[in-house]
């Protein structure tokens, strides 16, 4: 008798212990879209796999600013040897 109780009470703990936890929901805020975050597909010359790109604003920025600045150097160079 002791032996089925103790049976019983040692696959009752196992039980409890294999069971996983209820996962808890993220509030709102907490997504990447709450946060600027905008994601798309990009496909590389030449091939025919796509990607997805995650960008922040801060990094849409920056590319923004890097992409004026070769706008302007390359309007600004000239072709030929210099004099």
């Amino acid at each position: 008798m002791r032996r089925a109780v103790l049976i019983m009470v040692a696959a009752l703990l196992a039980g409890c212990a294999a069971t996983a936890a209820k996962p808890q929901r993220q509030p709102a805020a907490a997504t990447p879209a709450a946060h600027g975050v905008q994601c798309r597909e990009e496909r590389a010359t030449g091939s025919l796999i796509t990607q997805t790109v995650c960008t922040t604003p801060q990094e849409r920025a920056r590319q923004a600013t890097d992409l004026e600045e070769t706008k302007d150097w390359l309007s600004k160079s000239k072709a030929g040897p210099e004099r």
